[in-house]
């Protein structure tokens, strides 16, 4: 194995790249670009957004957002909302051409061409020592449809997403399932211990 800096690790393993999607007190859309995100048990979605970003201010003040799986479609989009600060330029949405819905359940915009998109209001804040989380109750999940499968579930090839890789500050796509989770260590539960 050889040994690196933390530093050198950069942001880690590749991650899905998301947009959150915010109104801010006057209903102008701001939309960043975001792959610290986790859910947790229950229906809670936690973004790690800095302080100093607008969506941060938006979300405070408004309750709510969107996250919005970034997308091969999206890929230009969604680099410009990772390039350009909300603070600097308040119209950068409208700079590409993209359109936005009201949600019709939360006060926050749904970006069209959008294939899954996941509702949410605003239910706390951590703020610690080293950790910084915005949380968030999931409270719809919008699919497109062309994007499920003959059963009516979510078919994670064709939604398009996007991955984040740092170490090499690229974007990658969903590579082909190898297998099924909980079911490939079956084999071990018989195993005598």
């Amino acid at each position: 194995m050889k040994n690196f800096s933390p530093r050198a690790f950069g942001y880690g393993y590749p991650m899905p790249l998301l947009m959150i999607s915010t109104y801010d007190e006057n209903g102008t859309v701001n939309v960043m670009n975001l792959h610290w995100c986790t859910m947790n048990h229950g229906g809670y979605i936690n973004l790690g957004v800095g302080t100093n970003k607008k969506t941060h201010e938006n979300i405070e003040k408004m309750g709510a957002f969107t996250v919005a799986l970034a997308t091969q479609d999206l890929m230009k989009e969604a680099d410009f909302f990772g390039s350009v600060s909300g603070y600097r330029d308040p119209d950068k949405f409208a700079k590409t051409g993209l359109k936005a819905t009201q949600s019709k359940y939360v006060n926050a915009p749904i970006l069209e061409k959008s294939t899954v998109v996941i509702e949410c209001e605003l239910t706390e804040i951590v703020r610690g020592t080293h950790i910084h989380a915005i949380v968030g109750r999931m409270v719809n999940i919008a699919v497109d449809e062309s994007v499920l499968n003959e059963k009516g579930k979510i078919d994670a090839k064709k939604t398009g997403m996007l991955f984040f890789d740092s170490f090499s500050n690229g974007y990658f796509t969903l590579g082909d399932k190898v297998g099924n989770s909980w079911n490939e260590g079956r084999a071990f539960l018989s195993l005598n211990r």
